[in-house]
């Protein structure tokens, strides 16, 4: 058997695992970057500065305390997540309360109204959600091609979930949920004119997509065309996403995207259960997995559009009701309460359609697939914004008692407005400043990778030292594009 046959048939045949583990596993890989905030909290203004004058020192703690940790909990610690889990949790409440417990800090809180303090309209929850879709993407995309990646976290085969999967989905809602739409600008500009600019827009995924499939086809790196098809790639679903929700967005009212998204989701699950095309999808025109036709080559590339155009939609209906306007913790905590009922309801759908209707099925993007991601990525979302509201609050406290130690009352030790929050980790917001860069760059490397070496054959010692270095590769050249401002901005 030649290598590149054994590669597909190693990476292929997944049925994924429970989605209690993975959103587990998913609220573990969140857990270094508060703690390494909490750490941050705790560090005198000298060592402060010290860190802000220092890229490469700034780049290599944030790499050790956060990148590093959720490398090995997305490998070699995959089975110990609630032990990690609890473990990070337990640091995190030892941290905070000994900040607390401080004499000066015990003053500042005292008659404190936690609820009423000003905690801003714009928070690091969000900046920090969307970067580890693209983070925990990056590890998985090259990891998984090493022994050192549980199978069960790889893209399953046609039904199931897993940690891949679901970041599928969720590099979508983390675009959707900032998007023009969902705060609330809608172009002014006609029809045409907003779809050629969508257009445009889109080329550079739709060239990088073609890149792919010559680059693939050429140099017999190996594929699984039960995922995408023969020619398809996540890169050309991209750019049909965005075309497709540009000619809704610009054609019909926004009260009325919502309704266009269930209705699609809904006549498209249909034809999946009643109307034969998901025995089409899996069997083909033939009837035996064959491939007749440009159409027939790529039909699950080209039907899971209509899933995903619909997840897309989702996701910018969760983003209006992200970026409302609030202004106290207790309007955010509110935020919390919806985002609960918002994660229980979807997976009680989720589970409800996959014992009456279809199971999840990311090669079809079908309804139990979409109620999934929307669920994972709301209760996602819920844990970074009650860390961060416990680390604001934990900041506040601590700069107002700096100022009441003051002699002119003035925050001496820290120069931002206190409603402005904790200074949030430079890496983590450089990921996501250039999201869709870091992904397609992410792609690039982890094929040069794969085409340097046979990586199911190497060791675990060499698996980790090369994801390693990898994603050091991805860190440092993230952050020199963050700290010189160069946004490459594509979608």
């Amino acid at each position: 058997m030649s290598y590149k046959k054994h590669h597909e048939q190693f990476v292929s045949g997944n049925d994924g695992t429970t989605p209690l583990h993975i959103a587990v596993v998913g609220i573990a890989c969140i857990m270094p970057v508060y703690l390494r905030d909490s750490i941050y909290t705790l560090l005198s203004k000298s060592q402060k500065d010290r860190l802000e004058n220092s890229i490469w020192l700034s780049v290599l703690m944030d790499f050790f305390l956060v990148i590093l940790p959720v490398e090995l909990m997305l490998t070699g610690l995959s089975d110990f997540g609630p032990h990690c889990l609890f473990a990070m949790v337990l640091s995190l409440w030892i941290l905070i309360n000994i900040q607390l417990s401080k004499p000066k800090i015990k003053k500042a809180k005292t008659n404190l109204a936690v609820s009423e303090i000003p905690m801003g309209n714009r928070r690091p929850f969000i900046t920090y959600y969307r970067a580890y879709a693209n983070l925990i993407t990056a590890v998985s995309i090259l990891a998984v091609d090493f022994k050192i990646y549980p199978r069960v976290f790889a893209k399953t085969e046609t039904f199931g979930t897993s940690v891949m999967d679901v970041g599928v989905g969720g590099f979508l809602i983390a675009n959707a949920i900032v998007s023009p739409e969902a705060r609330g600008m809608v172009s002014s500009d006609s029809i045409l004119s907003s779809i050629w600019k969508s257009i445009k827009s889109s080329l550079p995924l739709v060239v990088i997509g073609m890149v792919r499939v010559v680059a693939v086809k050429a140099l017999g790196y190996q594929e699984v065309v039960t995922e995408y098809g023969v020619h398809w790639n996540f890169f050309f679903t991209l750019a049909a996403v965005k075309i497709g929700c540009t000619l809704l967005f610009c054609s019909i009212s926004p009260r009325l995207w919502s309704i266009v998204g269930v209705l699609t989701i809904a006549l498209y699950q249909h034809s999946l259960t009643y109307d034969g095309l998901k025995e089409y999808i899996i069997k083909g025109a033939d009837g035996k997995g064959g491939r007749t036709d440009i159409i027939d080559a790529n039909r699950e590339g080209l039907f899971s559009c209509l899933g995903f155009f619909s997840i897309y939609i989702m996701g910018v209906q969760l983003g209006k009701i992200i970026m409302r306007k609030r202004e106290k913790v207790i309007d955010w905590i509110k935020l919390c309460i919806t985002l609960v009922v918002m994660s229980t309801a979807f997976l009680v759908m989720m589970y409800y359609c996959g014992k009456h209707v279809e199971k999840v099925s990311r090669r079809f993007a079908n309804l139990a697939y979409l109620l999934w991601v929307v669920a994972f990525n709301s209760l996602l979302m819920l844990a970074f914004l009650m860390f961060d509201i416990a680390l604001f609050i934990l900041n506040h406290v601590t700069r107002l008692s700096r100022k009441q130690e003051s002699p002119d009352g003035k925050d001496t030790a820290e120069v931002a407005p206190i409603s402005e929050g904790y200074r949030t980790c430079d890496l983590i917001s450089a990921i996501s400043y250039n999201g869709l860069f870091y992904f397609m760059f992410a792609n690039l490397l982890t094929g040069l990778v794969n085409m340097s070496m046979k990586t199911i054959y190497q060791s675990n010692v060499v698996a980790y030292l090369v994801v390693t270095f990898y994603m050091l590769i991805l860190s440092v050249v993230s952050t020199l594009l963050y700290k010189r401002k160069l946004c490459l901005k594509f979608w």
